[in-house]
């Protein structure tokens, strides 16, 4: 039986939809490098900005091609071709399973999706190169000391995989109810958009009363004038010796599969509670900078939990 319905499966339960006012879907425009997009693909090695541009405009062409067979056929316009699932998930094969890659490392990333290259086997013997002794990662070979047993880690890439595919929009239906990240009961406080679905991790991170103390307070140091907190601020949990019972596996099962975040401090009904707010990408946002929007073709996973004080 097909699991993947349409790419507004997803989206629809965050609340976003494809169509303008009109009703009429929106392809994504076609994009052609500039001089200085050129003058960049000129000194570095392949043609990165020319190869990414291409990744869109085939985006575009397969996105098009949908709409019109939909129409033709009298199907919902949002309900994905073969083309586009095989196509998205070609992009879901070729990109790694741990962080951002580097900017040169991205290069990879658009070789390995215009070559059909599928990563997945050799995810966890890279994700194992990269985790060093002492901040989460592991090289006894030399001496480290090792934090992750060989499941520890296959979960890791298991909770980053359901969110590649989420940001696809080839997510099990079922999403909202079963994997790693269920649907969540709270929002943040700031929230505008009253259909926003947040997710949250299935286990909840768990801290013992001094742990959590200690951290509340740091979090509590970054908190601005207005009362609100910074994005990113999860910075804090990777300081070298700025935690005292706070250890590296709690603060590994607090970041996840999360990268730059944002934690909270706060009380509700004489409750004290943290909470991880992320909104998590499959690429890094600052491609769009140097022109390569890959973003418009994926929906981002929004990520809010708390974690109470017990």
């Amino acid at each position: 039986m097909e699991r993947i319905l349409s790419f507004n499966s997803f989206r629809k339960k965050q609340g976003y939809v494809i169509e303008n006012n009109n009703t009429e879907p929106i392809v994504p425009n076609k994009a052609k490098p500039s001089f200085w997009l050129n003058v960049i693909d000129y000194f570095l090695p392949g043609k990165p900005i020319e190869d990414g541009y291409s990744i869109i405009n085939d985006f575009s062409d397969i996105i098009k091609r949908r709409i019109e067979y939909n129409k033709k056929n009298n199907l919902p316009i949002d309900k994905m071709t073969q083309e586009e699932i095989n196509y998205r998930v070609k992009i879901l094969k070729a990109t790694p399973n741990y962080g951002y890659p580097s900017a040169l490392g991205f290069l990879d990333v658009i070789k390995d999706i215009k070559s059909g290259k599928d990563v997945q086997p050799e995810t966890f013997n890279k994700y194992k190169d990269v985790i060093k002794a002492g901040s989460g990662m592991d090289y006894t070979s030399i001496g480290g000391e090792r934090l992750h047993t060989d499941q520890e880690l296959k979960q890791m890439i298991v909770g980053r995989e359901e969110l590649k595919k989420m940001w696809l929009g080839i997510d099990d239906p079922n999403g909202l109810n079963v994997g790693n990240y269920i649907k969540s009961e709270f929002k943040p406080k700031d929230s505008t958009d009253p259909n926003a679905v947040y997710f949250k991790p299935k286990d909840i991170p768990k801290l013992t009363v001094p742990q959590f103390d200690e951290l509340y307070g740091e979090i509590m140091k970054t908190r601005l004038p207005d009362g609100k907190f910074p994005g990113g601020n999860s910075s804090i949990l990777y300081i070298k010796d700025k935690f005292k019972v706070l250890d590296s596996k709690t603060i590994d099962k607090i970041s996840s599969d999360l990268g730059h975040f944002k934690l909270g401090a706060a009380e509700e009904n004489g409750k004290k509670y943290i909470s991880v707010y992320d909104e998590w990408d499959l690429f890094p946002p600052a491609l769009k900078d140097i022109g390569v929007n890959i973003q418009q073709f994926g929906t981002t996973p929004l990520i809010y939990y708390r974690i109470a004080r017990d």
